[in-house]
């Protein structure tokens, strides 16, 4: 099946951040494997038309995931891969 490169791009006031999903290439919902955003980017590979799924971390641990302006659990962040694709995210609250 062909392959896309999908840009996650991060917007945040953190300093590091991860990104933790449902992919091999995004942790596979392991904090430990998550990747690092640089430079506010993470540039991905993913078969076309496969629907992804992840979450923003301030650190490589479940209790430094994303949450909502008042402190609330977020949905995951989600997207079916294609060509092109730049997916953009706010993420500015942080479990403490």
């Amino acid at each position: 099946m062909a392959k896309v490169t999908v840009k996650i791009q991060v917007n945040s006031n953190s300093k590091k951040l991860y990104v933790c999903g449902n992919t091999s290439n995004l942790g596979e919902w392991d904090p430990k494997k998550a990747v690092l955003v640089e430079d506010g980017v993470v540039s991905k590979q993913f078969e076309v038309g496969s629907i992804v799924e992840f979450k923003v971390l301030a650190g490589k641990a479940w209790t430094k995931v994303e949450k909502g302006q008042y402190g609330e659990e977020l949905c995951n962040h989600s997207f079916v891969a294609t060509k092109g694709l730049v997916v953009t995210v706010d993420a500015y609250n942080f479990a403490k």
